[in-house]
């Protein structure tokens, strides 16, 4: 079946937007800084690919960062062969000091280390020889994303998710980048041109200079590739649509809006003398009609006359509506709703657990000096790089046999150690009240709020536990366990009835999570409970004493230093349940009815 024409239209103009993008910043890397290309690995993205490099041919060199380089790839590190030959220091040339006025291929850069990305863009802000073009695969909020601090300096994105490949023919023009690059930089922008820009990037939200800078920078070009000297409405409309898209936050306010917000100022007295009414200073005589007329021929001679004038507010205008409708329907919707836009930052990729330094496995970190043993591993290379220097120099203090002895003298000085970093395991544990109470106001509540949790759970890998409590019994339902469906089930067969031990439900899920925290995994204990305790610690029942044994095991539990969520599930919140959560050290939310999405968020924020 044929695709609606609307559809077509708007994939064309997302593949044109592509196509024009490459030749952009073909002609501009590192002016410019590169292109976002949001699309997993397919024949369209290889399309592109190819089309870009047959444009930069021979024009823009392209090198490519793997995904695992680590320092001494991007910067160079020490050459240990030629260093053993000539007996100095020889240094390897990294990536960052190949490229000049290029370009940096990055394939899966929402991998990318946050280190790796500190110095590419280090080098990036001081150097400014290269651009970057970063493949982005997320597709969904949960997926791993591209770090804020390379966004923020890629001028500008593309995507080609959902695109046809048939569809798909790069618009190859013979063009010659070394020529236009030399002519955009003659172009100058007036002045109306960049206030507009910079005006239309704060009423939308951007509140980053850069934008402003590489859509002025971006229109420039577009001038010299129509092979114009001056800027026109239709490069700067153009070049603010293709940067400001993806970086808008809110829409601009109505000018009813404004004036609520910003009265008018009061008009001053008619009583003061007017500016242009005043006499010229003492030292400087009025000017004669003659000298007013002669100036204004000789500036009417100087200014340019192929210029096309430019008015500041229709610029601003024309911004904004040009970037307005690269939006969808739904996007702006939720702007005129006053709904924020939220990215998921650097510290919620893919995390699964927290970082725990590791002696003998997981993700290599840089090597540090240090005594060995047997818990470490001594990193030869870097022992042998570091010992390598000073072989001359060790061997003339050496006397007889020994001096003349082979091989490579080492120092305890020179011994550097190997250091791993592991991301541990987070378990969430539910710690769900069945009791008669909760059975009859909010436990199918409760089981709503456990299923979206368990779904969340599912999309970062966690494991999951299921402990529940009612009678005189706490009973862990279901152990640590990846398994969704079991947890489903085992939830929604979860029989409700009974007194409230909550003392006893406290102290046993703290000494879960301590035996968890001892395997060296993350435990977060999400404590779902009305708070009515009648069940005393030693099983006798009474709410005063049930509760004062809640408090006393709450304040044990705090020692343990566990992460924990405490959800109100009480018809109305409860000034007991907040007192309860404090001695926790618990982050305390309430569960409105109807509201279970509402803890979902608040879980993502505890973890992250």
């Amino acid at each position: 079946m044929a695709q609606p024409s609307q559809y077509s239209e708007q994939d064309q103009r997302r593949w044109s937007d592509a196509c024009l993008v490459a030749k952009i910043v073909a002609i501009d890397p590192a002016g410019l800084g590169g292109i976002w290309v949001k699309s997993q690995a397919g024949p369209v993205r290889d399309q592109w690919l190819k089309g870009f490099l047959d444009l930069i041919e021979g024009q823009v060199s392209l090198i490519k960062v793997p995904t695992n380089a680590d320092e001494g790839a991007l910067i160079g590190e020490l050459d240990l062969l030629k260093t053993l030959a000539q007996q100095k220091k020889i240094y390897s040339q990294g990536i960052l000091d190949q490229i000049q006025n290029g370009l940096l291929l990055m394939p899966m850069a929402e991998r990318m280390k946050s280190h790796t990305a500190a110095l590419l863009t280090q080098a990036f802000d001081i150097k400014g020889q290269f651009g970057m073009i970063a493949f982005d695969e997320s597709l969904t909020e949960e997926d791993q994303h591209l770090l804020t601090r390379l966004e923020e300096r890629l001028g500008f994105q593309i995507n080609l998710e959902g695109l046809s490949y048939r569809q798909c023919t790069f618009a190859l023009e013979s063009i010659d980048i070394l020529q236009i690059r030399a002519n955009f930089k003659l172009i100058e922008v007036p002045i109306e041109a960049l206030e507009a820009i910079m005006i239309a990037a704060q009423s939308f939200g951007i509140d980053s200079l850069r934008a402003g800078l590489y859509a002025v920078r971006a229109a420039r070009v577009l001038a010299a590739m129509r092979g114009s000297e001056y800027l026109e409405q239709g490069d700067i409309q153009m070049a603010t649509r293709l940067v400001f898209a993806h970086r808008i936050t809110r829409l601009p306010q109505s000018k009813e809006d404004q004036v609520e917000q910003n009265p008018p100022e009061e008009t001053p007295p008619d009583d003061l003398p007017n500016p242009n009414d005043l006499p010229p200073p003492p030292n400087e005589p009025p000017p004669s009609d003659q000298q007013s007329a002669d100036e204004k021929k000789q500036d009417n001679l100087e200014a340019p006359t192929d210029a096309p004038s430019l008015n500041r507010q229709d610029l601003e205008k024309m911004i904004i509506e040009a970037s307005k409708a690269n939006l969808s329907q739904n996007l702006l919707d939720s702007f005129d709703q006053n709904l924020k836009i939220i990215k998921t930052n650097e510290s919620s990729q893919g995390k699964v657990g927290q970082l725990q330094k590791g002696l003998l496995s997981g993700q290599a970190m840089p090597s540090r000096k240090g005594r060995p043993s047997y818990k470490h591993k001594v990193d030869i290379l870097k022992t042998i790089q570091a010992a390598s220097p000073w072989q001359k120099i060790r061997r003339l203090e050496m006397q007889g046999d020994r001096a003349s002895a082979k091989g490579i003298i080492v120092k305890a000085d020179d011994i550097y150690l190997k250091q791993f970093v592991q991301r541990t395991t987070t378990v969430t544990v539910f710690v769900v009240d069945a009791s008669g109470s909760s059975a009859m106001d909010r436990l199918s509540e409760a089981k709503g709020a456990v299923e979206l949790l368990l779904a969340q759970c599912y999309i970062r890998r966690d494991q999951v536990a299921l402990i529940t409590f009612r009678g005189k019994t706490v009973e862990l339902v279901l152990p640590p366990t990846r398994s969704l469906v079991r947890a489903k089930r085992l939830l929604a067969g979860m029989p409700g009835g009974g007194g409230t031990p909550l003392a006893a439900a406290i102290q046993d899920a703290a000494q879960f999570g301590k035996k968890l925290k001892s395997k060296g995994q993350t435990p977060l204990l999400i404590l779902l409970t009305d708070g009515r305790a009648n069940v005393a610690l030693d099983g006798v029942g009474g709410r005063e004493q049930a509760f004062q044994d809640a408090l006393v095991c709450a304040k044990k539990a705090r020692a343990e230093q566990l992460k924990m969520l405490f959800i109100d599930t009480s018809m109305r919140p409860q000034e007991a349940n907040q007192t309860m959560a404090n001695e926790l050290g618990a982050h305390y939310l309430p569960l409105p009815q109807g509201k279970s999405a509402s803890v979902v968020q608040a879980a993502k924020i505890l973890i992250d």
